[in-house]
């Protein structure tokens, strides 16, 4: 008998429709590998109805549906969008996993399984906790944006509050992208001092990352082990532009049923779509310049309909 967790992916999903089309779009990108179909998926949104007009109601898949008042509390006294990401996580589970210990990953939505997640949610049923991705160090990253300057002077100034002690965060301190987080029931309570330490940092430090800077805070001061899942999952938050794919693609696709989205999944597949633009900033600054001068920038590739 069976007796491994059951497994659950949790989207975040609300406002403008490219937010919906995204997390359709990477519930196709799952359900196309095989022995997904068991993997339950937990939507938790102020309105399901663009979702399902999108992929119909699957039975794997369930809303939780927050009101206007929570969504309040979740972003806080300073209005911090990202700050309902660890509360809208934590509120899932406690909703439907109060006293179990379920393997449970929080996806975001601009997100493609480029592979099967089987490994490392394995990895999270052993109790490793699953980031999409390393990003460098606090002191590190400081050259890459104004921004990165700004938490590294931050953490260099003034000690933080960390799960209630004063402690000083050191340079080498490892940034994790936040765009996967898995964890098991049990760990739930490094989402609560997520929370605390982003009300710490976000009025000293407002940058719009803050939130992942907090939960790799945590887990370094938790000295938890943590796993990377990029090479499972492609996170195309550079890639702003493939908004306008999606929407095309689901124009095309209209009235389809999933089915034939799935067949149709790789007509726009991101991690195709994104090479150019890769392609072009990997290109020396002074390069990326003189062809945006001559009018050349990075070309996207042509959609086949």
């Amino acid at each position: 008998m069976d007796r491994s967790p059951a497994r659950r992916l949790l989207y975040l999903v609300h406002g403008a429709a490219s937010y919906y089309q995204e997390a359709a779009y990477s519930l196709l990108s799952l359900w196309r590998h095989p022995d997904t179909a068991s993997i339950e998926i937990v939507v938790v949104t102020d309105d399901p109805a663009p979702l399902q007009a999108l992929i119909g109601n699957p039975p794997q898949l369930q809303y939780l549906v927050y009101s206007s008042e929570q969504r309040r509390h979740w972003q806080g006294p300073q209005g911090y969008i990202h700050r309902m990401k660890p509360c809208a996580f934590a509120w899932a589970i406690d909703t439907l996993d109060p006293g179990g210990d379920r393997v449970w990953a929080f996806v975001d939505s601009d997100t493609a399984f480029t592979r099967p997640p089987q490994g490392w949610l394995d990895a999270v049923e052993q109790g490793s906790i699953v980031l999409h991705a390393q990003e460098g160090t606090v002191h590190g990253n400081r050259t890459h944006s104004r921004s990165q300057r700004r938490l590294d002077d931050t953490c260099r100034r003034q000690a933080l509050m960390i799960r209630g002690r004063a402690k000083q965060v050191p340079g080498e301190s490892a940034m994790w992208n936040s765009g996967v987080i898995g964890l098991r029931t049990s760990q739930r309570a490094i989402l609560a001092d997520t929370v605390d330490l982003i009300d710490t940092l976000f009025p000293i430090c407002p940058i719009h990352t803050i939130e992942q800077v907090a939960l790799s805070l945590i887990l370094q001061d938790r000295q938890l082990p943590v796993r990377t899942c990029d090479a499972e999952v492609l996170h195309y938050h550079t890639f702003k532009e493939f908004r306008g794919d999606l929407a095309r693609f689901f124009e095309h696709y209209q009235g389809a049923g999933t089915e034939r989205l799935l067949q149709g999944w790789a007509d726009i597949d991101p991690s195709l779509r994104i090479v150019p633009k890769r392609e072009f900033n990997a290109l020396p600054k002074w390069r990326r310049k003189l062809r945006r001068y001559l009018g050349g920038g990075w070309k996207p590739l042509p959609l086949p309909w």
